[in-house]
């Protein structure tokens, strides 16, 4: 867990450079895998330069979830396909961190250590900053919310963003499955009277 008093001086020396910077970026919450008992959500940020600035070089975030309909279980920083674009080189120096800061409520930071020239040529213009998953508690939709804090570019000006929302619920048994099951239990039930039907018959003619 990343001292909170040590986070919020990193964003403020990471912010206080020269205000917001004009190019603005897209965060979006996505699905990326869902099951009857958990869902992956990724956190996706667009908008960025292709091969220029602006790049990311830090974010503060806020996921806000029911969480009497949603149990966090873990995050995973990266992209699934590209890796983690705020360590370009894989050098593994990142401050990361992944904190229920209260009920409902997940912090997500991250801060690079690679140079702004390495960002802005190297970084993807679109990947997935982080996947979160939750299980769920009971079944039914439910809403989750994105909150920036802070976001920087590479030389720690601000970034202005537009966040997306999203709903998840968990994915229902297909009908077959019930249909399957069903016919299941009553050929097992036949079987049953097929076998007791027979034993009463043998102790008859004995």
């Amino acid at each position: 867990m990343l001292d909170p008093y040590f986070k919020s001086l990193i964003g403020a020396l990471l912010l206080s450079a020269s205000g917001l910077a004009e190019s603005a970026i897209t965060l979006e919450l996505t699905p990326l895998s869902r099951t009857a008992s958990s869902v992956g959500v990724g956190i996706t940020v667009f908008g960025l330069g292709a091969g220029e600035a602006p790049s990311l070089g830090s974010y503060d975030l806020d996921l806000h979830f029911d969480s009497s309909h949603l149990e966090y279980v873990g995050t995973r920083f990266g992209d699934p396909t590209l890796g983690n674009e705020l360590d370009v080189h894989d050098f593994g120096l990142n401050v990361q961190a992944a904190d229920l800061s209260s009920t409902g409520v997940l912090n997500l930071f991250e801060l690079s250590f690679d140079s702004p020239a390495d960002l802005n040529a190297l970084q993807a213009d679109s990947f997935t900053l982080a996947v979160v998953t939750f299980t769920f508690l009971q079944a039914g939709s439910s809403p989750l919310n994105l909150a920036v804090n802070a976001l920087a570019d590479a030389d720690g000006d601000g970034l202005t963003a537009g966040v997306s929302s999203a709903t998840v619920a968990p994915v229902p048994l297909p009908s077959a499955f019930w249909l399957m099951a069903t016919g299941l239990t009553a050929l097992f039930g036949r079987d049953r009277r097929s076998a007791g039907g027979v034993g009463d018959r043998s102790v008859t003619h004995l």
